[in-house]
């Protein structure tokens, strides 16, 4: 099983929102990955829960350390960094 952990900014004007969380649990379950959060606050999120994702308040601009792990955890990873990292609002 592979692990990977890296940090990325929110750049959706909206920030993480309903949509976006949708986007992440359909990933996560998509890839056989578990996915955790961080936000800067220090406050934990299983990518699995839409209402511990929101939790975070995560706005734009706002840096989180994400973990990955399971068979495809570098394939959930790209596809998150990327969901994050798009300025375009779902």
């Amino acid at each position: 099983m592979s692990r990977v952990v890296w940090e990325s900014r929110v750049a959706n004007p909206k920030g993480v929102h309903c949509r976006v969380a949708a986007k992440l649990i359909e990933i996560t379950e998509n890839h056989n990955v578990t996915v955790q959060f961080v936000n800067p606050q220090g406050e934990r999120a299983d990518c699995a829960s839409m209402l511990e994702v929101l939790s975070l308040a995560l706005s734009q601009g706002s840096v989180v350390r994400c973990t990955a792990e399971g068979p495809e955890a570098t394939q959930a990873a790209q596809a998150i960094d990327h969901l994050l990292s798009c300025p375009e609002e779902l």
